[in-house]
């Protein structure tokens, strides 16, 4: 299969992240199946998209009208339905390992073979994950960051058996919806981001208990200093502005 061929994408799970996952998805053009265990969450996820979708028709960053976006969104309550046809699927269920092995072992005898099954953990083991399915070299990890229809980052993670092709076809796939992958080769607890956000975060705790500043000020400096100057520049960029040589 190729990036070409991918006509239908499933979303498994329509809380906090899966809901802009399809916005993602249908915005770029795709067909999409939005699936949740309860209808009240997948009404309540076509709301978040539509309101979504309002405020950046508002700020001039989307044309489409909202209406022929959410055209191409299918809810349902069937992963079944959802999933049979599927040629890439996304799971956004709640960050349990027990829970998302139990999704992949029912996706993997839903959806055709050619489909890539890819989970949305933002830390748990893709290995561990695809061990419940049948085709572990199409399993990966695709960390999108909340809220996923506006921030472009992606960590695109492999398993001990994640096929090139499947992590190529992927890396592929995100960048015609407008994300920028980025490939973490190890399967390993936090990936990249989560690890740098805990490892900051160890440090504001450490300032506030040896009382060198509060949590406000701490808050100050990370939002209005750091913030500004990592939008626009990496750790090491910044390195290599102050000299490294």
């Amino acid at each position: 299969m190729s990036t070409e061929n991918i006509r239908k994408v499933a979303i498994i799970g329509a809380g906090l992240m899966g809901h802009g996952i399809a916005q993602v998805f249908a915005q770029a053009g795709y067909q999409v199946s939005m699936q949740s265990r309860r209808e009240k969450s997948v009404q309540q996820a076509f709301e978040r998209i539509e309101a979504n979708l309002q405020t950046l028709v508002e700020s001039g960053l989307v044309e489409e009208a909202p209406s022929q976006i959410l055209a191409r969104i299918e809810g349902t309550t069937n992963m079944n339905e959802a999933a049979e046809n599927a040629d890439f699927v996304v799971e956004a269920v709640p960050e349990v390992l027990s829970v998302k092995k139990e999704v992949f072992k029912n996706l993997d005898k839903i959806c055709p073979e050619h489909t890539i099954l890819a989970s949305n953990t933002s830390g748990l083991s893709i290995t561990e994950i695809a061990s419940a399915t049948n085709r572990p070299e199409k399993v990966v990890g695709t960390h999108f960051w909340n809220p996923p229809h506006l921030v472009q980052a992606v960590e695109i993670v492999r398993g001990l058996k994640t096929s090139d092709n499947t992590v190529k076809i992927t890396q592929e796939l995100l960048v015609k919806v407008g994300k920028k992958p980025v490939i973490i080769s190890k399967d390993i607890f936090g990936q990249v981001g989560i690890r740098i956000l805990y490892a900051m975060l160890r440090e504001a705790i450490s300032l506030l208990e040896k009382d060198v500043a509060s949590v406000e000020d701490i808050d100050v400096v990370v939002r209005e200093a750091l913030g500004t100057r990592l939008s626009v520049m990496g750790l090491f960029e910044m390195a290599d502005l102050s000299g490294l040589d």
